[in-house]
């Protein structure tokens, strides 16, 4: 148990920086201009007063950064509802001047399901951390029912007009995140080529097919591209060769926008998306978020703060993770980051700044914390810290010292709180997900050598080898787990991946018109009985990244 807590509250992770190939310029000047917009024309027409709001509903642009269109038009849609519903929410429960535990009651069941929201459709980040962050400003802030109706319009708005702006790329350029999945995918099993592991096979292997996904429903001349260039980087995944360098030329042009003719023809598999989860994995990290932003919430309304909402904010966001380490890890990115954003806060509100220069720090800010939040949490609030003081200095002008003061305090006690809980509440039901997961891995892969011809066989073992990732990656964050488990897990992938390679095709396509044979792939189409990694039954630890 003690060493399981030792690896499990590990700060090593919270100071990786993680290198980001493409979906950061473009998405974070998208937040950008959806937070500009509506601020320069409250503004305009003089009603300044109204500029929380409209950030609140910009919210919705920090959302499906590199999703693909299809999927955006539907989840944004989701998440601006939810947004302007946590608004109203919010609003409703400060005009009726409701007392400090009714909205702290507001909070936790707004927390709450979001967390599950965030959970089961895989929203991806800041997950349902802006839901409580909206809910929170609203019910905070000073506010008549005649302002209610206002508020919302203005949350709404803004939503609607980020909801367009993160769409209008579909028109400019429909194929981006397609070519940027494909791109991501190929310099993934580049990296594995270079340097296999059971790790950067996993990474490779998860790339390949959450970019087929992504294709599945493209039948154009820019999809068949993709889809070859996935088929062949999908062959070397189970045969490798020495082409790493060409799958990596290969991947950074695909960011250029020109979308290349793939040099081999091969047969393409079909996309395999991951099993739905079920609503019980999700049941303790639901949980954990009720009572940790119950209780926060309770300790910080006693002192009758005017933003105690920053504690519950807090302890959202370290529990928007999947176990017990990534939270320990968020808490100590978020405490840093937190630090950090307000010690440049202080230094912006030194020099006395106006309502409109205040504005525009907001939307600079948000621009740098879309930039670099990506590489790591911690870097994000350095910038994300100064943006929350400064919408919240609209509101209290002669006090900012002291909203700086009350920001590090109700995160670091949220934050602190949030591991606590954690801990108490320990996932149990994960160590009995992960046996589940094993044996599921198994069957399928028992199945697919009885019927070695069978695609559904194979497509079974593909999404089981998904369920046992994401199984083990909630297990090895826990820690009540038997250390034995992170061994079986590599032996049973290990078999799944040989028993693949095994079952694919081997021999090389025809070559496509004009286009030549790349000298290293053709000397190299062999087979890997070892499924392409030297220590694919290495005794290492699997990857804990969040």
């Amino acid at each position: 148990m003690n060493g399981s807590l030792l690896q499990t509250l590990r700060s090593r992770d919270a100071l990786r920086i993680t290198s980001m190939f493409g979906g950061v310029l473009v998405p974070a000047l998208r937040v950008g201009v959806s937070y500009a917009v509506p601020i320069v024309v409250l503004l305009a027409t003089g009603h300044l007063e109204l500029a929380p709001f409209a950030a609140l509903g910009a919210f919705t642009s920090l959302y499906c950064r590199v999703d693909t269109y299809a999927r955006r038009a539907w989840l944004l849609a989701v998440v601006a509802a939810g947004l302007t519903a946590s608004v109203a929410t919010g609003a409703m429960a400060s005009a009726a001047d409701a007392g400090g535990v009714t909205k702290v009651v507001v909070l936790t069941v707004v927390a709450t399901l979001s967390k599950l929201l965030a959970d089961v459709l895989r929203l991806g980040p800041p997950g349902g951390l802006m839901f409580v962050f909206a809910a929170g400003a609203a019910a905070y802030s000073p506010q008549a029912w005649g302002g209610v109706a206002i508020a919302i319009a203005v949350t709404a708005a803004s939503a609607a007009l980020s909801y367009l702006i993160s769409m209008l790329g579909g028109v400019l350029h429909p194929t981006g995140p397609h070519r940027l999945a494909t791109a991501r995918a190929l310099l993934a099993v580049a990296d594995h080529l270079q340097n296999p592991s059971s790790a950067s096979r996993r990474r490779a292997h998860g790339s390949v097919h959450h970019a087929l996904t992504a294709l599945r429903a493209g039948e154009g001349r820019a999809a068949i591209r993709l889809r070859g260039h996935l088929a062949h980087a999908l062959h070397l995944l189970h045969h490798p060769a020495e082409v790493a360098e060409d799958l990596r030329a290969t991947g950074k042009r695909l960011r250029r926008g020109r979308i290349p003719d793939p040099a081999l023809m091969r047969p393409l598999p079909r996309p395999v998306a991951a099993g739905r989860a079920r609503l019980r994995e999700f049941r303790t990290n639901a949980l954990r978020m009720a009572v940790a932003c119950l209780v926060t919430g309770l300790i910080a309304s006693t002192f009758e703060l005017d933003h105690a909402y920053w504690a519950v904010v807090s302890v959202s966001s370290v529990l928007q993770s999947h176990n017990t380490a990534a939270t320990w890890q968020r808490a100590l990115q978020r405490s840093a980051g937190t630090i950090a954003g307000s010690l440049l806060a202080l230094g912006i509100f030194a020099a006395d700044p106006t309502a409109v220069v205040l504005l525009v720090v907001i939307v600079v800010c948000q621009i740098a914390a879309e930039l670099v939040v990506m590489a790591n949490y911690g870097l994000g609030l350095t910038f994300a810290t100064p943006l929350a003081l400064c919408l919240a200095a609209l509101g209290h002008p002669a006090d900012r010292l002291h909203l700086v003061a009350e920001r590090v305090g109700m995160t670091l006690f949220g934050a602190l709180l949030g591991v606590v809980v954690c801990l108490v509440l320990t996932n149990r039901q994960a160590r009995a997900r992960l046996r589940e997961a094993l044996e599921t891995c198994r069957g399928a892969t028992r199945n697919l050598q009885r019927s070695p011809a069978d695609p559904e066989a194979r497509d079974d073992l593909v999404r089981a080898v998904f369920g046992l990732r994401d199984a083990h990656l909630v297990a090895v964050g826990e820690p009540l787990r038997a250390h034995h488990d992170d061994q079986e897990v590599l032996d049973c992938e290990h078999d799944a991946y040989r028993l693949l390679a095994a079952t694919t095709a081997s021999h090389q396509g025809a070559v496509s018109p004009g286009h030549s044979t790349p000298s290293r792939a053709s000397s190299s189409a062999r087979s890997d009985t070892n499924s392409g990694s030297p220590t694919s039954r290495g005794r290492g630890r699997s990857s804990t990244r969040s």
